[in-house]
C-alpha cells in the first residue's frame, strides 16, 4: 500500500514555489530602494552643481570688487605719486602701485578662471537634468509595473500557503512530530528529492534498502543531512510493481 511519499513530495513542491514567490515579493522593495537611491544621486548631482555655479558666481563678483577697489586705490596712489615732495614718499608709492597692480592682475586672472568654469558647468546642466528627469521616470514606471505584480504575487503565495496547510493536514499523525522539527530547522530546504539513487541536496548515496523502502513510498530521513525524501512523480512503484514485489 502506498505510502506518506507522495504527500511529501507535493509539500516540498508547494513549499519551493511558496519560497521563490516570496523571494520575489522580498525583491520589490530592495529594487525599489535601488531605482530611489538612483535618483537621489541625479537630484543631488544636479543640487551640487547649481550650488558650485552659484558660488562661482559669488567669488567672481567678490574678486571683481576685489579688483575695482586695487584700480581706485591705485588711482589715489597715482595722484599722491604726482604730489609727492620727497623721494622716500614718492619711492613707498611707486612700491604701492606696483604691488597693486600685480594683485589686480591675479584677481583678473582669477575672476576670468571663476567665470570659465562658471560657464563650463552651466552647460552640464541640460544633461544632469536630464539624468534626473530619466531617473524619476524610471522610478514611476518601475512603481506601476510593480503594483499589479505585487497584487499578483500575493494572490498567488496566499493561495499556495492554503494549499500546503491543506496538505500538511493529511500528513499521518505519528510523522507529525518529526515533519514539524525538519521544517523548523531547515524551513523550505526540509526535504529533498532522489534521483538516480542520490540525495538531491547532499549529493548521499542511499543504500539498496533505503532505495527499496522508497520504492515502497516509506518514510524516510537522508542519513546524512537529515531531510525527508522522496522519489520524483513516477519512479516510485505502480500497483503493478506491488503486486510484483509481493509475488516475489
Amino acid at each position: 500500500m502506498p505510502g506518506p511519499a507522495p504527500i511529501f513530495r507535493e509539500i516540498h513542491r508547494l513549499r519551493r514555489f511558496a519560497h521563490d514567490l516570496q523571494e520575489q515579493l522580498d525583491r520589490i522593495p530592495r529594487q525599489l530602494k535601488i531605482h530611489q537611491a538612483r535618483l537621489a544621486k541625479q537630484e543631488q548631482a544636479l543640487h551640487d552643481t547649481k550650488d558650485h555655479i552659484k558660488h562661482l558666481k559669488v567669488t567672481a563678483s567678490d574678486k571683481e570688487k576685489a579688483f575695482k577697489g586695487k584700480h581706485e586705490a591705485i588711482d589715489r596712489f597715482q595722484i599722491q605719486l604726482n604730489q609727492s615732495t620727497s623721494k622716500k614718499e614718492f619711492d613707498a608709492l611707486q612700491l604701492e602701485i606696483a604691488h597693486a597692480r600685480a594683485e589686480c592682475s591675479r584677481l583678473e586672472d582669477e575672476i576670468l578662471t571663476a567665470l570659465t568654469e562658471a560657464e563650463e558647468t552651466t552647460a552640464r546642466i541640460p544633461e544632469l537634468e536630464k539624468n534626473v528627469k530619466q531617473a524619476r521616470d524610471e522610478l514611476a514606471r518601475f512603481e506601476a509595473q510593480t503594483a499589479p505584480r505585487k497584487a499578483d504575487l500575493e494572490a498567488q503565495l496566499a493561495e499556495a500557503s492554503a494549499k500546503l496547510k491543506k496538505v500538511e493536514e493529511s500528513i499521518p499523525p505519528d510523522l507529525r512530530p518529526q515533519y514539524n522539527r525538519t521544517i523548523v530547522s531547515l524551513g523550505a530546504d526540509g526535504l529533498a528529492a532522489v534521483r538516480d539513487g542520490v540525495c538531491e541536496s547532499c549529493h548521499t548515496e542511499m543504500t539498496t534498502q533505503a532505495l527499496h523502502e522508497m520504492k515502497l513510498e516509506m518514510f524516510l530521513l537522508c542519513r546524512s543531512c537529515g531531510r525527508i525524501l522522496y522519489l520524483p512523480e513516477g519512479e516510485a512503484w505502480t500497483p503493478e510493481d506491488y503486486e510484483t514485489g509481493d509475488e516475489a
